[in-house]
């Protein structure tokens, strides 16, 4: 009977049923509450809002004299949903759901993942602060930083002005120096003892600006003219002037050698952009101009380093193989104002006569004074001595034949042009000698090569400088040469120490002034 009974299902008992209906009903009643109080909650946070946009209720209590403001109240009042919920049993259900979600809060915040996620944070705030930091000095450094390179900013400019005063001093004691150099070189030429290659010093070739242009010379102290003294800093400019320039004549722009294009560097030379010709140099060579005609090209040199006057070579640059200027530096490379690179050969006559003065010699300290026939350039309006280029087309000595017969009696004579030697020039211009009435004889008349080799020149520059030969006809007779241009394009002046505007050294007319025993200074 008892393992029947065992087998058979269970009931269960009536007070077990009647606490199921309990637990359930207290549930749906807390559940509505709790909803009834969040709607309640809502309505009256929406009512007062409106309410405090409005004129609010104000009671006066008699016992305090006070003013109480009672719009809530009253809608606390009249709501009877707000009355339920104020009771005990309301009141702990609310409470007790409080509590409920408190601790389902704490227990969720006290979960492994959450303390995972929350380590993770307190760790990505503490990187964020550490990173703050780091970015606050960064910034300071940044700050300082800036600051500074104000403060070098302005130290920069205050280097660069006493640079620039360094610079104008430095300056003008090279330009001093220069100038006491001249000086010198005046004193050391009043030397009759020295031979006249000695008296020759660097002078016209630095003067700056360079001649036809406004571009400076690099300053070249006497001691640093010679190539074997180091000069790191030798920066010269580099002048080429072109054919069409104005200080090429007509007919020689068709001799002007093409520019090198050599560039300006700290160093001696430098490489250049345009491959060089295949200069023959040191030597005579034969050529052919675009027109057909042959060309003698002289580019041997007149240089004399000794007494003996035997000619030198000049050296070439061991770069480019380019000449340099066998008397050194001049502050300018290039071609310059001048036809050729390296020495630019030339003939110039000085044709000088006794002055007189109503037909009396002109006496100064007991020395008689010599006066020189020039001729007005066209091109300068500058006052120069005879002059003729050795371009190669015509005999040296016939050219200056030519071109005097030019400047003096405005004809050309081409009958001087090629086969005049040296002797044929002499008799050219003894022939102007006059004839003495009583003998029928001509005058006293006297030749000399006074100088032959470097001229120190305004155009001369580092790899081309002119040569000249020099020669002195003198006439002892008041010589008026017949048919000469009395358009004031000729004339006759003093050779004196002031006679600079004839485009000749000094000492050549000093050394003429010495053959003849004639006053100078």
């Amino acid at each position: 009977i008892l393992m029947e009974y065992a087998k058979r299902p269970r009931l269960p008992p009536p007070f077990i049923i009647i606490s199921y209906i309990i637990m359930l009903i207290r549930s749906c009643a807390s559940r509505c509450l709790l909803k009834l109080k969040e709607n309640t909650d809502k309505k009256n946070s929406s009512t007062i809002r409106i309410l405090a946009q409005s004129i609010p209720t104000v009671i006066k209590n008699d016992d305090t004299d006070e003013f109480k403001d009672t719009s809530n109240e009253v809608i606390q009042n009249r709501s009877i949903f707000q009355r339920l919920l104020s009771c005990k049993p309301c009141q702990k259900v609310i409470e007790n759901h409080k509590n409920k979600v408190n601790a389902d809060k704490r227990k969720w915040e006290n979960n492994e993942a959450n303390v995972y996620w929350k380590y993770k944070a307190k760790e990505f705030y503490a990187k964020t602060q550490e990173t703050d930091k780091v970015q606050g000095k960064l910034d300071n450094l940044s700050k300082c930083t800036i600051n500074m390179q104000k403060d070098i900013d302005i130290l920069r400019k205050s280097l660069r002005h006493i640079s620039d005063r360094v610079v104008t001093s430095e300056k003008l004691l090279i330009d001093s120096q220069i100038l006491l150099e001249k000086i010198h070189s005046t004193i050391k030429q009043e030397n009759k003892s020295l031979p006249i290659y000695q008296k020759f010093i660097h002078i016209l070739s630095r003067e700056s600006p360079y001649i036809y242009t406004n571009e400076a010379r690099f300053p070249v102290t006497e001691r640093h003219i010679p190539w074997k003294i180091s000069f790191d800093f030798y920066d010269p400019t580099v002048i080429s002037l072109p054919k069409q320039h104005d200080c090429f004549q007509d007919s020689e722009r068709l001799f002007v050698e093409p520019d090198l294009a050599i560039e300006s560097s700290v160093t001696t030379m430098t490489d250049i952009t345009a491959p060089l010709i295949d200069y023959k140099w040191n030597q005579v060579v034969e050529s052919q101009l675009p027109d057909g005609k042959k060309i003698i090209i002289d580019r041997t040199t007149w240089i004399a380093t000794s007494e003996d006057k035997i000619s030198s070579f000049y050296r070439l640059d061991n770069q480019l193989s380019i000449p340099l200027n066998p008397m050194g530096r001049t502050g300018v490379r290039g071609r310059g104002a001048l036809i050729r690179w390296g020495p630019n050969k030339s003939i110039i006559a000085v044709i000088t006569r006794w002055k007189k003065h109503h037909d009396q010699f002109t006496v100064i300290d007991g020395q008689r004074i010599l006066e020189t026939l020039v001729f007005k350039d066209k091109y300068t309006n500058d006052w120069k001595l005879p002059e003729a280029k050795i371009l190669g087309i015509e005999s040296s000595y016939g050219a200056i034949c030519r071109s005097f017969h030019e400047l003096a009696f405005k004809d050309s004579d081409s009958e001087h042009r090629f086969s005049f030697e040296e002797s044929d020039m002499i008799k050219y211009f003894e022939s102007f000698a006059c004839v003495s009435i009583s003998t029928f004889e001509p005058t006293g008349f006297e030749s000399h090569m006074v100088y032959r080799g470097y001229i120190d020149d305004l155009r001369n520059t580092d790899n081309a400088w002119v040569e000249a030969e020099i020669w002195n006809f003198h006439y002892d007779s008041n010589t008026t040469f017949p048919n000469l241009c009395q358009d004031g394009v000729a004339i006759w002046k003093d050779v004196t120490n002031n006679s600079r505007g004839f485009l000749i050294q000094t000492s050549i007319l000093r050394e003429i002034a010495r053959i003849h025993q004639a006053f100078f200074e």
